[in-house]
């Protein structure tokens, strides 16, 4: 990414990485749908009711993994050979120990996290049976993150989007075949094998890699300090994140388990407003991170530009489609009694419309934070983390009493507003602040 034209790079890049997110996303929804369609609106209540807890060890996986990637492509961009395939050994041995910590103490505390967040309790046994055969399977999530955050970083967003095609394809069929007989378990493990085949596609094209095989000569104690000053911050950003949700949860519980139904489907097509913020996020951190890296710092700032018009653009379209269709949508993911249904589609639509309504915020939020990681910055992402969480709170804790559940609705949006603000205010301070460096540099 460091020659071209940054529009035509960027696109280029991010397309299979759109079509990578929409895959996640059917197959995310495929489970819903099947959840929902046959076992039910308690069934489906009780896999919503863990989304909050699951991302909160997921998120921080995410985060680990993204900033594992941005030296990744900053050492591609900059042709450190070495360094690249010290990075890779050290990050997959880093990634091994910390999935393995965080599946022990996932397993132990699942069910009494999920009695602290005041899970429903007809929704308690299908709630811990699901996440913990997802937290029982962090090790393979971990490993196909890395795998295709290997990939993206050199560039190769085509692998990693036909291993998403495997990962899909094999999701759908195996939850029809798990299904009846294992009911909410069998969605689960139907989830974790098709992540299992899609990351061991993954490791089958990097074994072309040189630099991607791992050695004990390429442990490297300096690697390791390099990668986790990127990416604990972006995992604890994460974290925090997720704590706030997690507050949010506690208040969707405690409406019953029509209004976790509603919320829970809103969140599942959630999934579906992000899925061209997602591709441009990693195509804006990977073409930053690589000029960053060779010091092209005016085509950071040209594909910074370009990138903010291609976020902008495609969130207004998305935003406008999930306003218009939004409640056709969410139809698609439950059956049962018509009264039920319509009170869990109420819910869903109100939930789905704030979100909508607060996408172009969210868009920019990826978008700068994506900018500020590509040039290494991992401080003002983690601190805007803290932002979302103390928004988030502020809005169930101040809003509810006053607005009902409007404060839980709002609870995202008004979290996105604050930690855009910060984001975009720190990368234009922080790009003029290296900028004046490069011009000393250069004087002198």
């Amino acid at each position: 990414m460091t020659e071209g034209k940054p529009f035509v790079l960027m696109i280029k890049f991010s397309v299979p990485m759109l079509f990578a997110n929409v895959l996640q996303m059917l197959y995310t929804l495929a489970d819903s749908a099947i959840i929902g369609r046959m076992l039910g609106v308690n069934a489906f209540a009780a896999v919503g009711a863990t989304v909050s807890l699951y991302w909160f060890v997921f998120g921080p996986i995410l985060g680990i993994t993204q900033g594992f990637g941005v030296i990744f492509a900053q050492q591609f961009g900059a042709k450190d050979s070495r360094g690249l395939s010290r990075a890779f050994t050290t990050a997959a041995l880093l990634s091994a120990v910390i999935s393995v910590a965080m599946t022990i103490g996932g397993l132990i505390l699942c069910r009494p996290a999920l009695l602290m967040l005041k899970t429903p309790p007809e929704l308690m046994d299908g709630a811990v049976l699901y996440l913990s055969f997802l937290l029982g399977g962090m090790p393979i999530i971990f490993a196909y993150n890395l795998l295709g955050t290997m990939l993206r970083a050199l560039g190769d967003s085509r692998t990693p989007l036909a291993a998403t095609v495997v990962g899909t394809v094999l999701n759908i069929a195996l939850d029809f075949a798990l299904v009846i007989p294992f009911g909410i378990g069998g969605v689960a493990a139907a989830t974790l094998l098709a992540q299992l085949a899609a990351a061991i596609y993954c490791a089958y094209h990097l074994r072309r890699v040189k630099e991607a095989r791992p050695a004990r000569r390429n442990l490297s104690a300096a690697s390791a300090k390099s990668l986790l000053r990127i990416g604990l911050p972006l995992g604890l950003r994460n974290t925090v994140i997720e704590i706030g949700c997690l507050t949010v949860q506690v208040y969707v519980n405690s409406y019953g388990a029509i209004f976790v139904a509603g919320f829970s489907a809103a969140v599942r097509m959630y999934s579906l407003l992000m899925i061209a913020g997602g591709a441009m996020e990693a195509s804006c951190a990977t073409f930053v991170a690589q000029n960053f890296g060779a010091r092209r710092l005016d085509r950071v700032k040209r594909g910074v530009a370009t990138g903010l018009k291609i976020m902008l653009v495609s969130s207004a379209v998305i935003s406008a489609s999930a306003l218009l269709f939004g409640r056709e949508l969410l139809s698609l993911l439950i059956a049962g009694e018509p009264e039920q249904i319509t009170a869990v589609l109420d819910v869903g639509q109100r939930q789905l419309s704030a979100l909508a309504l607060g996408l172009p915020v969210l868009y920019l939020l990826f978008f700068y934070r994506a900018a500020l990681q590509g040039i290494g910055n991992s401080f003002i992402p983690m601190l805007s983390g803290f932002v979302e969480l103390i928004a988030r709170f502020l809005s169930v804790t101040l809003l509810t009493p006053v607005l009902g559940v409007w404060g839980v609705y709002l609870a995202d949006p008004s979290s996105w507003v604050a930690a855009a603000a910060l984001l975009i205010t720190a990368y234009y301070i922080e790009y003029r602040r290296i900028l004046n460096l490069e011009h000393r540099k250069e004087r002198t």
